[in-house]
């Protein structure tokens, strides 16, 4: 099955030679699963997917990605964020438009595709947490709203949230949302959803002793915050009276001995593009990255960003979240690992989107056969015992599986390929090479990570 067609020239606006290698902007790193934003305004996600986290299919029947896969509708993105509690997502276009996707909160296992939220526009930046969206408008104010399920797609009801402007940055953790304004101060307050889900927020209290902050994040009550000159803050709120919000210890100097560019969750990156897993409150340093430009850290992994765009991943890695398809026999990736590049399949000069990953393997490229076959002409069936038969004008293809050993016929012949069958979230795999035993021409653009069907 083929889901939702997309015009090649509207999925890649404004293509040019920089953007060929497909490197990658901005990276989030959920519980168990992660999601990137490529250059070509594209997001693509990989890992978990057992509670519909990843937005791919309205009931989940999938539940691990190994390889990294494009979402549907998702062009011309400029910012992205991820809520790792809920499993939610939530986007920013360039025409100043939010989306969402991943869990959907009122139906166990099911996922709320990518949709436009509707009653929010002008748009830079988003954030969420625990059922609260929140946006970063042009005009530098904030508006919160909460979020609805998969089958309401009524206006949302949103909150500016008083006496915020000119902001820049905004972050949640938890129930503290954050924002840095234009000169550089920094701004809190709690925000939560009552009995019948309606957003109840603080007044924002401007947070003493921080100035020209940059950066800014947190782990639940503890925020931190990296200001112009590298130098990292640490401080602790609490509730005063019913929402309302002040310090249970003021911001301090943390990590004194390395000059900061940004932290996320006791990961620290310096201003030197080296990163750091705070451990015990101890600086330990992340060995095997080039340089680093921006990083994430989920509930049990970790990414990185490096200064080519291209994404590092380690952690636990059960669910392949970090990107890196094989794991250490307990399960963990303990030397960061490449992702692999996501591959774009054109069909006769159209972007296509499968619910299964095309991925490169083996100096080739193995596609989802099974969920292209229709599209292609082809006649697929598999037998009980694992036989699979791809049939398409005067041309039969049988592939053979057993106990691991795989043989291909081509119109009763033996037929030798380079490559072997592979599989990609449980889907049978073929080299694209095997296309043209049925008549399909096909191109792989290995610079562009596209592989170009012609039928």
């Amino acid at each position: 099955m083929i889901v939702q067609p997309t015009n090649a020239a509207s999925a890649a606006d404004n293509t040019s030679s920089s953007l060929l290698n497909q490197s990658y902007k901005q990276v989030k790193a959920g519980t168990y699963y992660s999601v990137g934003l490529r250059s070509d305004g594209t997001v693509w996600t990989w890992g978990r997917n057992l509670w519909g986290e990843m937005g791919i299919e309205k009931k989940a029947t999938i539940t691990s990605f190994p390889y990294p896969l494009r979402l549907p509708e998702l062009t011309n993105v400029t910012n992205i964020s991820l809520d790792g509690q809920d499993g939610y997502q939530l986007g920013v276009k360039s025409d100043g438009t939010v989306w969402e996707w991943g869990r959907d909160p009122f139906v166990y296992q099911s996922s709320i595709l990518p949709r436009q939220v509707q009653g929010i526009t002008g748009a830079a930046s988003v954030s969420s947490y625990g059922g609260i969206a929140s946006a970063l408008l042009k005009n530098g104010t904030v508006v919160s709203w909460a979020r609805l399920g998969g089958d309401d797609l009524a206006a949302v009801k949103s909150t500016s949230i008083a006496g915020l402007t000119n902001v820049t940055a905004i972050s949640t953790q938890g129930m503290v949302n954050y924002a840095i304004v234009k000169d550089g101060s920094v701004y809190a307050w709690y925000a939560k959803l009552d009995e019948k889900r309606n957003l109840m927020v603080s007044k924002p209290l401007k947070l003493q002793g921080l100035s020209h902050v940059k950066q800014v994040s947190s782990i639940w009550d503890t925020g931190y915050a990296v200001d112009a000159k590298g130098a990292m803050w640490s401080w602790k709120l609490t509730e005063s009276s019913k929402l309302a919000i002040t310090y249970a210890a003021k911001p301090a100097r943390v990590f004194t001995s390395v000059k900061a560019r940004s932290f996320s969750s006791n990961l620290l990156l310096t201003d030197a593009g080296v990163v750091y897993n705070i451990v015990n409150g101890k600086l330990v340093k992340v060995n095997g990255l080039p340089a680093v430009a921006a990083i994430s850290r989920g509930g049990y992994h970790q990414l990185a960003l490096d200064s080519q765009g291209h994404v590092w991943g380690w952690g636990a890695n059960k669910w392949f979240e970090t990107g890196s398809p094989t794991s250490a026999q307990d399960g963990m990736v303990y030397k960061p690992a490449q992702l692999h590049s996501g591959v774009d399949i054109e069909l006769n000069g159209t972007l296509v989107d499968t619910i299964v990953p095309a991925y490169e393997s083996d100096s080739t490229v193995q596609i989802p056969i099974k969920l292209l076959a229709a599209e292609l002409g082809i006649r697929f069936s598999v037998e009980s015992d694992g036989t699979v038969t791809l049939a398409r004008g005067n041309s039969t293809v049988i592939i053979h599986r057993n106990a691991g050993n795989v043989t291909i016929d081509l119109n009763g012949k033996p037929l030798k390929l380079k490559s072997s069958i592979g599989s990609s979230a449980g889907s049978i795999t073929i080299p694209y090479e095997l296309l043209a035993s049925l008549e399909i021409k096909a191109k792989w653009d290995a610079a562009a990570h596209r592989l170009s069907i012609m039928t």
